[in-house]
């Protein structure tokens, strides 16, 4: 409750500040966060009083959000003609796959192999399902520890095509248009599954398109059910379809269970152990001069609450430091990072990752978590 309560605060704060700045767009996807919170905060608390204030700050919220967005709606039907019919076309996602595989992501092996079964297996000898398999997969955890990745590396270990859907971007200012950008890229990747080659639809940051329903408001209410009917048709028992929906958040306790019970697959994305974080530094430091001082056993050490994106973030910036020094020096090469090169990096790069954090994800998973 007090995590809650002080990422709320920090949460209202800055949409105040976006807010008053003129950030509309950023304003209203502060204002989507912090009432959900608060929406969680009503749920949980034991005082009546307290409930009663986090309502209070509901509905003072949602009212500034709806006021921004009628406030865009109506910008948008002031614009020339030929902008609409830009809005129209498909949204940004992608049709092909980065190049990163499950050698690439270091650890997560009990991941790898809850994938494996859901997705490879079934798609390789569909005949040995009768039941079906799972067709929705929903990936939870800290940010910077590998959601996206893990995603892109399946889609390259089933032959799959990937669609990558950004709720941010999905969404429109056109009446109407948000639900039918979801409602094409859907139909597309059906289309695509018909072949019988896998396909796998993607949405990060779900939890910006499915907030609670006490909040929903405008658009967002419709966008919300396009995507649950679009759900619905995918994920049914007995499904044979090649057509796989995943989706990631870095923040589950926002979702309620009516959409966490549609994935079959719900997989904790945790924060990477010591031997993990040690393999991670060495994976990025091997392509590095380093020194003969390096501990990597003590650095992993010295690193927990680093995600694996921090540790990426810590070796850059030593890398950085080192070809700074060998141009402003005029030497041949960069010098060896050594201990000190690294530490410092970490003196600029604080771990993202608390215990508290931790200790919610954890909570979430054994509720809610079905790997």
């Amino acid at each position: 409750m007090n995590e809650l309560e002080r990422l709320a605060a920090s949460k209202a704060r800055r949409a105040i500040m976006l807010d008053k700045a003129g950030s509309k767009a950023e304003a209203i996807k502060a204002y989507r966060e912090v009432i959900g919170l608060l929406v969680k905060l009503v749920e949980l608390s034991d005082s009546p009083v307290n409930r009663e204030v986090y309502r209070e700050r509901i509905a003072a919220y949602t009212r500034r959000l709806k006021e921004l967005q009628e406030d865009g709606e109506a910008r948008a039907t002031q614009e020339e003609p030929e902008a609409k019919e830009k809005s129209n076309a498909l949204p940004a996602f992608l049709d092909s796959r980065p190049p990163v595989r499950w050698d690439d992501v270091v650890g997560l092996e009990s991941v790898k192999e809850s994938l494996r079964q859901s997705i490879i297996y079934p798609s390789k000898r569909p005949d040995l399902y009768p039941l079906g398999w799972p067709t929705g997969i929903l990936l939870f955890g800290p940010p910077g520890c590998g959601k996206t990745l893990m995603v892109a590396a399946t889609a390259n270990e089933a032959d799959a095509k990937l669609h990558v859907i950004d709720a941010a971007k999905i969404m429109s200012k056109w009446l109407g248009e948000s639900e039918k950008n979801l409602q094409r890229v859907f139909s597309t990747a059906r289309s695509e599954a018909v072949s019988g080659k896998p396909v796998i639809v993607f949405i990060d940051e779900v939890d910006w398109l499915t907030v609670h329903r006490q909040v929903e408001v405008g658009g967002e209410a419709r966008v919300r059910n396009q995507l649950l009917s679009e759900m619905d048709g995918i994920l049914t028992k007995f499904n044979r379809s090649f057509l796989f929906l995943m989706a990631a958040t870095n923040k589950p306790w926002l979702l309620d269970e009516p959409f966490i019970r549609r994935f079959q697959k719900r997989i904790y994305i945790p924060p990477p152990g010591l031997e993990e974080r040690r393999r991670i530094l060495e994976h990025y430091l091997s392509k590095l001069r380093t020194s003969r001082d390096l501990d990597l056993n003590r650095l992993a050490e010295e690193m927990e609450g680093y995600s694996p994106h921090d540790i990426f973030s810590v070796c850059l910036d030593a890398q950085l430091e080192a070809v700074k020094k060998m141009f402003e020096e005029g030497l041949e090469e960069p010098p060896e990072i050594t201990m000190a090169d690294i530490r410092r990096a970490m003196g600029r790069r604080r771990p993202s990752i608390s215990r508290e954090s931790v200790r919610m994800f954890e909570e979430w998973n054994a509720r809610f978590g079905a790997p």
